[in-house]
């Protein structure tokens, strides 16, 4: 085989390798990479910034109060002042002198998540 100018002479055992796998081959077009799935900084930063507060239960910041879309503060106590009353919208009924007003006590109470285990 003749060699080009300026290259440097091969032998006939380089010029098979060359041949079978380098000379003619043919690399893939190179692939362009992905675009980053996430949103850069500026961009959390500018949603964070234009955050809805206290409009809807699902906004993702909240201020501390009573409000239906606010978050409750650690040390509320359910006492109607800072929070809603606890047994807020539960009736108990029955005679006071009875066992029915016991059993409506009762009620109340496993409603809110107390087990009843009386016999």
């Amino acid at each position: 085989m003749a060699r080009n100018y300026g290259s440097a002479p091969v032998s006939a055992e380089e010029e098979r390798v060359l041949r079978k796998f380098g000379r003619d081959r043919r690399d893939p077009e190179q692939k362009t990479k992905d675009s980053d799935p996430y949103p850069s900084t500026k961009e959390v930063q500018d949603a964070h910034r234009n955050a809805s507060v206290d409009t809807r239960t699902t906004d993702i910041h909240h201020t501390l109060g009573s409000r239906p879309t606010q978050a409750s503060p650690g040390n509320h106590v359910h006492n109607g002042s800072d929070a809603p009353l606890l047994l807020q919208g539960v009736s108990i009924t029955g005679s006071k002198g009875g066992n029915a007003a016991v059993a409506s006590i009762i009620s109340a109470l496993t409603r809110l998540g107390a087990t009843d285990n009386t016999t």
